[in-house]
């Protein structure tokens, strides 16, 4: 299995698009709703890894908009989504502590989703 820090670079140089649809599914729904933080993202994104229900409202929330947005990307192999995801949560891992109202990964990572 590839490192996180290879995979993060294989993801980032080969399959961007992935990560920007991931991102944006976070961003768009932390932009709608006031209870979204990084925790909520984090959890929304292990609970379809581990494919568990998400606990809480936000993340549930954020956890159906991520569902929509890979049933728009069929043409994604569910390996490169799994990837994906798994990429994005090491990026809030690495840019959050996850503490209830943190949204330090989500305002470094609005900065790259258009509004």
């Amino acid at each position: 299995m590839k490192s996180g820090h290879g995979l993060m670079r294989r993801m980032s140089r080969d399959h961007q698009d992935v990560l920007q649809n991931i991102e944006f599914a976070l961003v768009s729904t932390w932009r709608d709703r006031d209870d979204v933080d990084d925790r909520a993202c984090h959890a929304a994104i292990e609970s379809l890894l581990t494919g568990s229900q998400p606990t809480g409202d936000a993340a549930s929330a954020l956890s159906g908009r991520l569902l929509a947005i890979r049933d728009m990307r069929a043409d994604v192999p569910d390996r490169l989504w799994v990837d994906g995801l798994r990429v994005v949560a090491g990026s809030i891992r690495t840019h959050s502590r996850r503490g209830p109202g943190d949204v330090d990964y989500l305002i470094f990572v609005a900065q790259y989703v258009p509004a």
